[in-house]
């Protein structure tokens, strides 16, 4: 089963965030958007684990350090070019790193592997991105900058299919 832990956002702050996806549209219609129901921020990939070991996953949240915080997205922009891959990205945000660094810690010393790769806190907006005309900038997609509040992480099932991948909340804190 392909899990991942993430941020998941409340029905308004997903619209707030569904917006900058919208602007986005109007320069790239032929890009795959994620729906509003699916847009996360991903803390810590897992990749495939065993259903028998879910249970210990879904432990790792017990007794994490959790507490409200509020992300201040001020940047969009390409996550990844060569992918195509544009996203919204949230200012600096200590709260952010200490909880990710904390479940990283956590899922390390359950027994769970991660990759080494730096954390980069971002909201994906769209994949295979491609402009007809110039690329939009920053500010035409978030031309100020968006408060969400967030508290909840969610262990999430990750199900790849063709019109897009479909998530299912196996076990959430906050």
């Amino acid at each position: 089963m392909r899990l991942f832990f993430a941020l998941t956002f409340s029905p308004a702050a997903r619209a707030a965030l569904r917006q900058a996806q919208e602007r986005l549209r109007a320069f790239a219609l032929g890009a795959r958007y994620p729906g509003e129901e699916t847009l996360h921020l991903t803390l810590a990939f897992l990749g495939e684990v065993p259903d028998r070991l879910v249970p210990q996953a879904a432990a790792v949240l017990e007794g994490l350090a959790l507490s409200p915080m509020t992300l201040r997205f001020s940047q969009a922009g390409p996550l990844s070019p060569e992918e195509g891959l544009w996203a919204l990205f949230p200012e600096d945000c200590p709260a952010l790193f200490a909880l990710q660094g904390e479940l990283a810690a956590r899922l390390e010393g359950a027994g769970f592997p991660l990759p080494r790769r730096p954390f980069r806190p971002h909201v994906t907006l769209a994949r295979r991105v491609a402009f007809p005309g110039p690329a939009p900038r920053g500010q035409d997609l978030l031309p100020r900058p968006l408060s969400v509040p967030c508290g909840r992480v969610s262990l999430l099932r990750s199900q790849l299919r063709p019109q897009g991948p479909l998530y299912t909340e196996l076990a959430a804190r906050g």
